[in-house]
């Protein structure tokens, strides 16, 4: 009896996780001193953290704002028996501007750090991702103590073209990054206008930076 209480209790905890996103374009948000168009969720680059616990289901409604076809993908999400969640070209229908459409997916038996990100027409270049947290039930135990604070880290190349123009160009010699950013922000000593990442830690206790790596090229 104590056994099976267990587990329905650990099957009847998961949580339904609802998130509406507006993507837009917005010129001020750059990293860079000059204006380019940058995708933004909610008003935020990088968009907003979806912190989930094993077994929850995310449902994401996507209103698309921009002024061409996109589609959202969840990078490291097992999508099972679910593969129209993808959000990739081949398996979902593009989100077509002024329309919005509703992922749902479980995030089933996983633990750890993943990201999200525009999947089609070099969108990525211009933002658009965030980060992804799957937290274990409290019925599983992982090997490590319980860090004092967590953290979100997103690395990723970014250029200082408009997204179209190097979509447009692809090939040419100027297709490289032209600096690397770290939750959004230009490297330190960079610009004195635009601010840095930075973390505080406490000497002798455990911080625990969940790393993501957002490669645009």
């Amino acid at each position: 009896m104590l056994a099976f209480f267990t587990i329905l209790l650990a099957r009847t905890s998961a949580a339904i996780i609802d998130l509406q996103w507006d993507v837009a374009s917005d010129n001020t948000r750059g990293p860079s001193p000059a204006a380019q168009p940058v995708i933004t969720i909610n008003g935020k680059f990088p968009g907003p953290l979806i912190n989930a616990t094993t077994n929850d289901i995310v449902r994401v409604n996507v209103f698309n704002n921009l002024d061409e076809p996109m589609l959202f993908t969840w990078n490291g999400i097992q999508q099972r028996l679910n593969s129209w969640q993808d959000g990739v070209s081949g398996t979902n229908c593009a989100i077509k501007p002024g329309t919005n459409w509703t992922y749902a997916f479980v995030v089933k038996d996983q633990i750890g750090t993943f990201t999200y990100f525009p999947s089609i027409n070099y969108q990525k270049l211009a933002g658009g991702f965030g980060p992804i947290r799957v937290n274990n039930r409290i019925v599983i135990n992982v090997p490590f103590p319980k860090p004092e604070a967590e953290f979100d880290l997103l690395i990723g190349d970014w250029s200082f073209n408009d997204y179209k123009d190097v979509r447009s160009g692809l090939g040419a010699s100027t297709d490289v990054p032209d600096m690397m950013l770290m939750n959004g922000k230009s490297p330190y000593g960079y610009s004195t206008s635009k601010p840095y990442e930075s973390f505080t830690v406490t000497k002798g206790k455990l911080a625990c930076g969940l790393r993501n790596i957002v490669s645009t090229f």
